[in-house]
């Protein structure tokens, strides 16, 4: 009985399925529309959705620059420094935007303080002499999904040189006070040699230094 019971029921849904009215398949077809289409509506909106023409100043406390290098050619180490401070501009229209930054080079973290004491070293950015390195904008420009290019000049180890970042603004809206935010990744890749630091190359430490930043502003 059990083995004849669930073709039984196989073909009672079937029966049930032909036997329905053809405006009412039309209906259920529909009705499968109107959730797809329904679902395209209520898709995310652009980064750009909440955006806010304005003079922004840069949220240290939710904002880094992170760093990879290669290490003796068997791993791709990561570092971070934790102090960032300036300002960006989000003009009406992407190219009237601007962004203007300073790092503190002493603010560098790698979990290891022997490490980063030779990173504050003559050997890579000598702070003494340098302790900062800075990035002024030359020209900004995103599409309607946010995503863009941020070119400007990047100042490390008294050296400048032009630089593009790939650009996506990640978000926009109200903090937790009430205040407007908007946020923006970028990432571009350097030669450290290029900026007058080539210690350990080119076994100890990559040439090639990856840099992404992670900004969230406030306006004033």
């Amino acid at each position: 009985m059990r083995i004849a019971l669930r073709p039984l029921l196989l073909a009672l849904a079937l029966g049930t399925a032909l036997a329905l009215p053809a405006h009412a398949q039309q209906q259920s077809a529909s009705g499968a529309v109107a959730t797809k289409t329904t679902t395209r509506t209520a898709a995310a909106k652009p980064a750009t959705g909440d955006l806010a023409a304005g003079d922004y100043v840069i949220d240290v406390a939710h904002s880094h620059v992170y760093f990879f290098i290669s290490h003796l050619g068997v791993s791709r180490f990561m570092g971070r420094f934790d102090d960032i401070k300036g300002t960006f501009v989000i003009g009406q229209k992407p190219a009237e935007s601007a962004v203007s930054a300073t790092v503190p080079v002493a603010s560098v973290n790698t979990k290891h303080q022997k490490l980063e004491d030779h990173l504050k070293s003559p050997d890579f950015f000598d702070v003494a002499q340098f302790p900062t390195m800075s990035f002024e904008s030359t020209r900004v420009n995103w599409n309607n999904r946010g995503e863009g290019v941020l070119s400007g000049n990047l100042t490390i180890h008294g050296v400048t040189k032009p630089v593009d970042f790939n650009l996506k603004l990640t978000g926009a809206g109200k903090g937790p006070r009430g205040d407007t935010r908007a946020g923006f990744e970028g990432t571009t890749t350097i030669k450290r040699s290029d900026f007058g630091m080539t210690y350990g190359l080119p076994r100890v430490v990559g040439d090639t230094v990856e840099i992404a930043l992670s900004i969230e502003g406030i306006r004033q």
